[in-house]
């Protein structure tokens, strides 16, 4: 099938696209993926039919989109929509965003002219589909694409969007042995996400998958213990180079909100000469940790009119070692 052979050289650089930064010669590449794909993702009650295949076909334009960390050190104030460096190829009316990593990848695809459509089109829309069928639905546009769901992934929502765009979506997200992985840094969380229409097709496809999973998942430190330990780490967040160009002084950590166990990555917040504050690149290693969440309040006068919200600081306790291997705050 000519969609998956364009995808897997793609995504694992068969020489069809080289193992090497996106340079122009991935526009070709882009253009004839969408000539593939685009009759299968659109349906046959699509509003704008002839607007999906132009006759002198071509890339529109391409757009660099910095990684976080690039985005710092270059004192830029633009939102990052993932953590990898990408370039964000527009075709016709589908946007295709590829990390741009070796080999590069595929994380994201819109058909752009639709979801507008969407948002302004006010008519109500009354399903049709049961869940499991939205599921397989979601499935076979991953297929379709090229990207099918990873065995390792689990649905996770499966929602009507009957407010803005009467979409279906569904959502994957990853687990080992029953445990989930931590999404609190949404640039980075682990997800396979479709989004479509009932009557006139797909819509969005997102998806980061590149976690490795955990060495072990044994749990050998309790949830007193954890939430111990944690309690006496908590306050040291805000001593960090991190918090202090993000937050005033004069929060206290207050009570325990939850502690849960989840599959995270470690930042070593805590220690300064190993500390990961963005990234930049999938991480090397994961642990199952305890992840302890505190309340804060402020402890200083506020003006009248001024109006803050406390943070809440997460600490990541390795459940096996007990060791201290994150940090995070709002």
């Amino acid at each position: 099938m000519k969609t998956q052979v364009f995808l897997t050289g793609l995504l694992v650089s068969t020489g069809i696209v080289s193992a090497a930064p996106i340079k122009e010669a991935t526009f070709p590449e882009v253009s004839r993926y969408y000539e593939g794909v685009v009759d299968s993702l659109l349906s046959p009650d699509n509003p704008f039919p002839d607007r999906y295949k132009p006759l002198a076909f071509d890339i529109c334009w391409a757009q660099r989109v910095l990684s976080p960390q690039q985005i710092q050190e270059r004192g830029l104030r633009q939102l990052p929509f993932h953590y990898y460096p990408s370039v964000t190829f527009v075709c016709a009316q589908f946007d295709f965003q590829i990390a741009d990593t070796v080999p590069p990848r595929l994380i994201q695809l819109s058909n752009c002219l639709l979801s507008r459509y969407l948002r302004t089109n006010s008519v109500p829309y009354v399903t049709a589909l049961s869940t499991n069928q939205v599921i397989a639905q979601a499935e076979k546009y991953c297929d379709l694409i090229g990207c099918p769901v990873p065995a390792t992934m689990n649905v996770r929502e499966v929602s009507f969007q009957g407010e803005e765009r009467n979409c279906w979506v569904v959502r994957w997200t990853p687990s080992v042995n029953g445990f989930p992985f931590d999404e609190f840094d949404t640039s980075c969380a682990q997800h396979v996400t479709v989004h479509f229409h009932e009557r006139y097709g797909f819509v969005w496809y997102s998806s980061l998958s590149d976690y490795p999973p955990p060495k072990s998942t044994e749990v050998k430190i309790t949830k007193e213990a954890a939430i111990a330990k944690a309690t006496k780490a908590a306050p040291l967040i805000q001593r960090s180079p991190y918090y202090l160009q993000c937050r005033r002084p004069g929060f206290a950590v207050s009570d325990v909100y939850s502690a849960e166990l989840l599959i995270a990555a470690p930042n070593w917040l805590l220690n300064p000469q190993r500390a990961i504050w963005l990234r930049n690149n999938p991480p090397d290693e994961t642990r199952l940790c305890w992840v302890v969440t505190f309340s804060s309040v402020y402890t200083r006068k506020t003006d009248p009119d001024e109006v803050l919200i406390a943070p809440m600081f997460l600490v990541y306790i390795d459940a096996a070692t007990g060791e201290i291997v994150g940090a995070n705050f709002t």
